[in-house]
């Protein structure tokens, strides 16, 4: 009787705030918003003329290529990802660089703006603008990668939308936003397959929903798998008109990252160490703090068990998504910051006006400071220096016709330099995991196929893939050294005329073996793997 009485003004405070919702309105609000949106656009301004990195360069290149070729999702070349994301990134590619950085300004304010109106819905309009200074702030957080086109920040507007559609429903019982939650949901696991959390939250929402209430018991269940079927069923009809096979779709998906784990479980670096690299960044841009306040707020949302258990769901399934990745790279954080953001805004906007600016002084102060440094030393050490200066050599040395080979991988140096590739295969995890690419490489340079320019970015025996020195043997048969840029060497086929001496500069203070001279030419050397390489 007690727990009741207790629990019941909490209940009505909440549903009293989901009855104030409505569309942003008031002029506090809009300078609120307007601000935020400045303040993370602002901090992805010194990255917007940085170099695409491995993955942002290696999905550009498929998709600038794509449709072209055949034998796989995307034509010539493979790839793990879903169509959404490559499709998002062909359109940006027509803008070239910038194209891939304004699609990533472009999810970032995307998703500030859904942060904050899903915590408006939550709790009203304070815990709106809470979470939008949270969202804005890690939306353009260099620490976890966040100013970068990754496919986790695009897939994180459907997946927060699909959430809020979650919500309006249960404020309205209107049966269309749960069939825009589940579209919406199906929606973000296309363009990132790991995230499902939304998709987890939808199922929790509906299943405790049609539990409390039989109204919507049977309604919401088939509006919510509706909605999923439209997305779903554009995808058969996609892969049926490419005439490629369920299941290796499926296995692009989802198959190929248990292969990809087996890999990794047998990796020089353990597991414990590669989930500890994403701690620091975790700390540096704030995120442990929206996390842990997250935890927090979930108790002040159980006078609403639908709330409570949606949002539980959505933070168990975003925190499984994250660790689920294998590698655990930097941008596998941008999954928890939208329900961390709102929940945390949600018992950050119940407290005490001095522990409010406290709060919000700390994260701002951590988020900010970590931000100038990142500036500061982007300034001082302009990235991917050796990537230009490799693609642009080859790319000046070309001819028509001639395609491209990064051993074992540099997915940017191929889209920089811009030549075709006959090797299916860009990263190198996919030559360590997928059966027979080994194989498959090895009858390649053998081959009249063999690419015409081949660079070494990692020593043939990196990740014991050549233990036999067959490769050696293959590149001193079929290959000459054109150069060493930046310290990697780039070799030419055999039956190609040697390039010329005089080549623009290179990259000045790489710290390579061609560092004191930019660019070494060998016209007749035979080829000699160095095995100081950078490993990745």
């Amino acid at each position: 009787m007690v727990r009741a009485v207790i629990a019941l003004p909490s209940t009505v405070a909440l549903r009293a705030r989901l009855k104030r919702f409505g569309p942003l309105s008031g002029q506090r609000t809009w300078w609120a918003l307007g601000g935020c949106l400045v303040l993370a656009l602002v901090l992805r301004a010194p990255y917007l003329s940085t170099p695409l990195g491995r993955d942002e360069g290696g999905i550009a290149y498929i998709a600038r290529n794509w449709p072209g070729g055949h034998g796989s999702l995307y034509g010539a070349y493979w790839l793990d990802r879903p169509p959404l994301l490559v499709g998002l990134f062909k359109i940006a590619v027509l803008g070239g660089d910038r194209g891939v950085r304004v699609l990533g300004a472009l999810a970032a304010v995307a998703l500030v703006v859904v942060i904050a109106l899903l915590a408006r819905a939550v709790a009203g309009p304070r815990a709106g603008r809470i979470a939008g200074l949270l969202a804005a702030l890690l939306t353009g957080s260099a620490s976890i990668g966040a100013v970068y086109t990754t496919g986790e920040l695009l897939a994180a507007v459907p997946s927060t939308l699909s959430v809020l559609c979650l919500i309006l429903a249960h404020r309205s019982r209107q049966a269309r936003f749960v069939f825009s939650a589940g579209a919406l949901a199906v929606g973000a696991a296309l363009i990132k397959q790991s995230f499902l959390d939304a998709g987890v939250a939808g199922v929790a929402f509906v299943v405790v929903s049609a539990a409390l209430n039989r109204d919507v018991r049977l309604r919401w269940p088939l509006a919510y798998g509706a909605g999923a079927a439209i997305p779903l069923g554009a995808l058969l009809a996609w892969l049926a008109a490419a005439q490629q096979p369920l299941g290796g779709f499926i296995y692009a998906l989802f198959g190929f990252r248990l292969d990809l784990l087996q890999t990794l479980a047998a990796s020089d670096i353990p597991l414990h160490v590669r989930l500890a690299s994403l701690a620091e960044p975790a700390l540096r841009s704030g995120l442990v703090l929206a996390v842990a306040g997250a935890v927090v707020g979930l108790r002040h949302l159980r006078g609403d068990r639908v709330l409570v258990v949606t949002f539980s769901a959505w933070l168990a399934a975003a925190t499984v998504g994250v660790l689920g990745g294998g590698s655990y790279f930097v941008h596998y954080l941008i999954e928890l910051v939208p329900v961390s953001c709102v929940v945390a805004a949600v018992v950050i906007a119940s407290a005490r006006a001095q522990t409010r600016v406290a709060v919000l002084g700390v994260f701002t102060a951590v988020a900010l400071t970590t931000a100038y440094a990142g500036a500061v030393y982007l300034a001082h050490h302009p990235p991917r220096r050796p990537e230009l200066a490799v693609a642009h050599y080859v790319r000046d040395h070309a001819q028509p016709g001639d395609t491209q080979y990064v051993m074992y991988a540099r997915p940017n140096v191929l889209y920089y330099a811009g030549l075709p590739s006959p090797y299916p295969y860009a990263w190198s995890l996919m030559v360590r995991s997928m059966p027979g690419a080994r194989a498959q490489l090895q009858r390649l340079l053998g081959s009249t196929r063999r690419p015409t320019w081949l660079i070494q970015w990692q020593d043939d025996d990196r990740w014991q893939l050549d233990p036999g020195d067959r490769m050696d043997r293959l590149l001193a048969r079929g290959y000459r050294l054109a150069a060493i840029v930046c310290g990697h060497p780039i070799y030419v086929r055999n039956d190609r005329a040697a390039p010329p001496r005089v080549t623009r500069s290179g990259c000045r203070g790489s710290g390579g073996l061609g560092s004191q001279h930019d660019v070494v030419h060998a016209r007749l050397s035979p080829p000699r793997l160095e095995t100081g390489a950078s490993p990745r």
